[in-house]
């Protein structure tokens, strides 16, 4: 006959195995790792992206080290479900790690090539033995270059039929890249950098993205569809100005921090900072959806020097598709177009926080609320079609603007408002707080 303790102890072990059974899968990933480990602590931990991509369990989650550099993109498998979430976070102390999408030039001239023409150099960003840095994807479709921590963003096109001119313009043919440089440009710069075009973090249902920083890519930082996603505490930043090929005149450029496509629902992105993006912080976008945006929120962030911070785009809805129950509220939008892509980009009036282009779909149920939007370059909102067009369920009450007296409400294409716009401007206005000195706002 078993004795109390005895029956005890089987029970508590019992209790722990259980536990242990429901715990999620942890592994630990480090830049001085070793992917023949097991990964299960951090004396043992997994070292690259590729691992992560290819054991991380389903519903497990990864844990990268603070202060390490993860170069690559992050490929997530869908969790199991709301409490059984697939997450990718950070544990020790320091600095948030970075999953860091930029390709380095390695410090050797004779990976650049001279093309013959005078100040033209050329690297073969297809050849690994060419640079370092992250080498999961093969693309040469460069957004931008940063070079010893500044970022250059003219690229050129073939179609323009213009010669590069200044040090660091180039050109690139998705392999190919041509920079123009006085020298050599291995020495001309300690560090050469490209931002490929890359989703860093593509979406997956039931995932969680917490506490890391997503850098150095030319196209998303985030993005798809999906369902029970939560985006906490990560920044997100040096994004974007890739060519979107096949889209616009042929030289469109693009390139969004997180990219919410048309289908996705329970999204939720809170205490975020979005800084330094060619196009928009946060946008919710798609062309002739299925199905609709549901329960998204983007709550406590902070957008500095992106071209845009909040987009809304909405092409060929049916009947009974469009935005639901949605909201862009508490955010601090700072230096809106005053970052490194205003200066390259060929449209200059939508360089506004608020963005919204077509709206076809009879349901946008929106709210853009108790938000800070400080210091923009342009008007407060820009939406194609005017002021005017801009659903009435899309709300915009209680924020605070702060800036010159002078400056716009919003964009009007030939610069003159229509009676309608004027009345909606008026009733914007009245709703939310607008002050010229930003010593009242930092009273505030």
């Amino acid at each position: 006959m078993k004795t109390p303790l005895v029956l005890c102890l089987a029970a508590v072990l019992s209790a722990l195995s259980l536990a242990a059974a429901d715990s999620p899968a942890v592994r630990y990933f480090s830049a001085a790792g070793n992917d023949s480990a097991d990964g299960l602590t951090p004396a043992t931990a997994w070292k690259s992206l590729e691992k992560l991509a290819k054991d991380l369990p389903t519903g497990g989650e990864a844990r990268l080290r603070r202060g390490d550099v993860f170069y690559g993109g992050v490929r997530l498998r869908p969790g199991l479900d709301k409490d059984r979430r697939t997450v990718l976070t950070a544990y020790g102390e320091g600095p948030a790690p970075e999953v860091c999408a930029y390709k380095i030039a390695r410090r050797d001239p004779s990976v650049w090539v001279p093309t013959g023409t005078n100040c033209l150099w050329r690297i073969d960003l297809g050849d690994d033995k060419s640079y370092g840095g992250n080498r999961m994807t093969s693309s040469g479709n460069v957004g931008f270059i940063r070079v010893d921590g500044r970022i250059y963003g003219r690229k050129f096109f073939s179609a323009w039929g213009r010669p590069l001119e200044r040090q660091w313009d180039f050109i690139d043919d998705r392999r190919f890249v041509t920079v123009w440089s006085e020298r050599n440009p291995a020495e001309m710069a300690k560090e050469i950098a490209f931002a490929p075009q890359m989703s860093v973090v593509p979406f997956r249902n039931h995932i969680e993205i917490r506490g890391v920083t997503i850098r150095g890519t030319g196209a998303h930082g985030s993005n798809g569809i999906g369902r029970d996603i939560r985006i906490s505490d990560c920044t997100f930043c040096e994004i974007g100005g890739s060519h979107l090929i096949g889209h616009g005149n042929g030289t469109t450029r693009y390139g969004n921090g997180v990219e919410c496509w048309a289908g996705s629902t329970d999204v939720q992105v809170s205490r975020c900072t979005f800084e330094e993006i060619y196009d928009v912080g946060f946008t919710m976008q798609g062309r002739s959806p299925s199905r609709s945006w549901e329960d998204t929120h983007v709550t406590d962030c902070t957008f500095r020097r992106c071209t845009q911070a909040f987009e809304l785009w909405a092409t060929g809805c049916r009947p009974g598709i469009g935005l639901r129950r949605c909201s862009f509220q508490r955010n601090r939008c700072t230096d809106t177009a005053r970052g490194w892509a205003y200066e390259v980009r060929p449209d200059k009036t939508n360089a506004t926080p608020l963005l919204m282009y077509r709206m076809e779909t009879e349901i946008c149920d929106v709210l853009v609320k108790d938000n800070v939007f400080v210091n923009s370059r342009g008007a407060l909102i820009y939406k194609a079609g005017g002021l005017s067009a801009l659903p009435e369920t899309y709300r915009i009450e209680d924020n605070l603007v702060a800036g010159p007296p002078s400056a716009p409400l919003a964009y009007c294409l030939g610069g003159a408002c229509s009676a309608a716009e004027a009345d909606r401007e008026k009733r914007i206005r009245a709703a939310n707080r607008f002050v010229s000195d930003l010593r009242e706002f930092d009273a505030r």
